[in-house]
């Protein structure tokens, strides 16, 4: 298989990934934002571009599962790509511990980005709730690691062509 077609075949598996945990696996009622931890992941890895696009991609499609702010996630999530992309200059995100400050850290300014944009745009500042609030940022950091662990050969092997 290609390079492009692998990189499809996992933006559509994590994609599946992403449905298939919140719907089917939430621990005390709240799952992780996995595609959130892989927008952080891919700017630490392949750079903010790519990362921007796959997170507006993401974004669309959990703005498609849950309609309730149309295009909030999709910026959120482009965001939280550009910013990690542009930490990425000062700070080396590709190491385990920085990466999982940044998901940690992304994950609230994931949150209040969220409220913020239902605040401007349905007069409504839109709360995920304290649970997810304070439980998700340590969820999303664990499974930050085991995607880490996991995409850290592919990356290697890329790295040394």
């Amino acid at each position: 298989m290609t390079t492009m077609g692998r990189g499809a075949a996992a933006f559509l598996a994590a994609m599946a990934a992403h449905w298939w945990w919140t719907t089917h696996m939430p621990l005390f009622g709240t799952a992780p934002q996995l595609l959130l931890v892989l927008t952080v992941i891919a700017a630490a890895r392949r750079g903010p571009v790519r990362a921007m696009c796959a997170g507006f991609a993401w974004g669309l499609f959990l703005d498609l599962l849950n309609a309730r702010l149309f295009g909030a996630n999709a910026l959120a999530l482009t965001l939280v790509g550009y910013g990690t992309g542009s930490i990425r200059r000062q700070v080396d995100v590709t190491g385990v511990g920085p990466q999982t400050v940044v998901i940690f850290s992304m994950t609230w300014v994931y949150f209040l980005m969220i409220g913020l944009l239902a605040r401007v745009f349905q007069s409504q500042f839109l709360w995920v709730g304290w649970t997810q609030f304070m439980i998700d940022p340590f969820y999303n950091c664990f499974v930050g690691l085991i995607v880490a662990v996991a995409w850290r050969p592919t990356w290697e092997h890329s790295r040394s062509r």
